[in-house]
């Protein structure tokens, strides 16, 4: 298959290795530009870092102050997430699963809201309510701006020609984001006709949502993962 890989740098270089290694063709289009915060200042100290994002990882590692946290648990979604963490020096990752509702189940059944500050270092775009649900029921959550997604102002020429000329068997989403950039891109380029004609790989039913208007073949795996998106999409026959 004829595959369009469409996460930010650096992340969709591993996922185009991990697609060639099934036999499949790639096209790159990062729709999504990531831009790190400065550190903040003033931030309590915590009891607990919830991070549902590898680009949290990047940011705060480059925090002067995040040397003091090197022992703090840090709540994380996903492996690769949790490997990241621990190669950047964090002694106490705790993976709590794939999405944001595994995670905050993970970080109640740990730690008591008096049990201090939770720091949750996030997107300035987000989804999944995690600092809502938490507060809700209890804790005291920062929410700190690690980082800002960037959307592309426009697909690039050989993405253009792929799915105009109807060349794409799949395209791969992790995030409503993401999706969402497709789709107006897709439209601003005059390409809407053309939607219908790949399958769209993506990590959950809510990015599948997102692209509801153009009732496309969208197919999202039991685990929220790439793993099990990739086992989805399986070696090339």
């Amino acid at each position: 298959m004829h595959l369009l890989i469409t996460r930010p740098l650096p992340d969709a270089h591993e996922t185009v290795a991990r697609v060639l290694e099934l036999g499949h063709e790639t096209l790159v289009q990062p729709l999504l530009t990531i831009a790190f915060a400065p550190a903040p200042h003033d931030l309590p100290e915590p009891a607990a870092i919830m991070v549902t994002s590898r680009n949290s990882i990047r940011a705060i590692q480059t925090w002067a102050h995040a040397l003091r946290w090197r022992q703090t648990p840090m709540f994380v979604t996903g492996d690769a997430t949790a490997r990241d963490a621990t190669a950047a020096g964090f002694a106490d990752v705790r993976d709590g699963g794939g999405d944001a509702a595994s995670l905050r189940r993970a970080v109640r059944a740990a730690l008591r809201p008096e049990a201090g500050p939770l720091l949750y270092p996030a997107a300035r775009d987000r989804t999944g309510g995690l600092a809502e649900a938490m507060a809700a029921a209890g804790y005291d959550v920062s929410i700190v701006e690690a980082y800002r997604a960037e959307v592309a102002a426009a697909f690039d020429q050989r993405v253009r020609e792929a799915l105009g000329g109807d060349r794409l068997d799949g395209v791969l989403l992790y995030s409503r984001r993401t999706a969402q950039a497709f789709l107006a891109l897709a439209t601003a380029g005059g390409l809407v006709e053309h939607l219908r004609r790949p399958t769209y790989y993506v990590l959950s039913e809510q990015v599948a949502a997102a692209l509801q208007e153009i009732g496309p073949d969208a197919r999202w795996p039991a685990q929220p993962d790439e793993d099990s998106l990739l086992a989805l999409i399986g070696r090339a026959r």
